[in-house]
């Protein structure tokens, strides 16, 4: 058996959330599934796992929206998002276990509290604020595997037709899969065994969450959903930081 069994058992149900969530509202899963699976996997084979099945998600969304998407907005994003990534990774496969945990617990627990302060409608931004914007998520997300909350801020900001928003969105995290995946391989993080199966087991959920999610979209009140998205990455924030700490 690859896995104990609790871990047989979270690696579905966690994907299975998170991707009901990414269904919903466009983004989010890796916030719920990475800090909530470091409690069962080391991080060095979480992010490529996650990275992996999210590729199939993202772009399976942005085949979906693909005639929505604001190109222009990626232009400044890529370039810069390529750097990121690579230091990125780089910190992952060479930071000291304890050190990523209490990291990406803290990152977590910032930006679910951030998420319940926040109130007002961002005002829009200049465009050049893509450039830092690309570094900033390529890093987190090539370290953590979570960048999407800092492309969320910035095409939030640029893009105000919800549509449009979540179309870029994808297309974003299509790319940023993308180039991950194949760091990830050129570096041998995503030949372990391990991440395999973990993508065997979280492929089903996947479908199956996406599937809820997309008949949901429109029906739950986003308020509510987003108070509760909030709320478990506080709480999941915290348990990692009690875990390394």
């Amino acid at each position: 058996m690859p896995f104990p069994l609790d871990t047989l058992v979270a690696i579905p149900l966690i994907g299975l959330l998170a991707y009901i969530i990414l269904g919903v509202s466009g983004f989010g899963s890796a916030l719920v599934n990475i800090p909530l699976l470091a409690h069962f996997l080391p991080m060095p084979a979480i992010v490529p796992m996650i990275v992996t099945v999210d590729f199939a998600a993202t772009f399976a969304t942005q085949l979906r929206f693909r005639r929505e998407v604001e190109r222009a907005e990626l232009k400044l994003v890529i370039p810069p998002m390529i750097a990121g990534i690579l230091l990125g990774v780089t910190l992952l496969a060479t930071l000291p276990k304890q050190a990523t945990l209490a990291l990406l617990g803290l990152f977590v627990t910032g930006y679910g509290l951030y998420r319940l302060a926040a109130r007002a409608t961002p005002n829009t931004i200049s465009r050049w604020w893509g450039i830092p914007t690309g570094l900033a998520g390529g890093l987190v997300g090539g370290l953590f595997g979570v960048g999407g909350p800092i492309y969320a801020a910035y095409v939030a900001a640029r893009v105000h037709d919800p549509m449009r928003m979540r179309a870029t969105l994808s297309a974003i995290f299509s790319v940023s899969t993308g180039l991950r995946l194949l760091v990830f391989l050129a570096s041998g993080l995503l030949l372990q065994t391990e991440v395999w199966y973990g993508v065997a087991l979280m492929l089903p959920a996947m479908f199956v969450g996406l599937f809820i999610g997309h008949r949901l979209h429109g029906r739950l009140d986003r308020r509510r959903l987003s108070g509760f998205v909030s709320l478990l990455l506080v709480a999941s924030g915290l348990s990692l930081l009690w875990k390394a700490l």
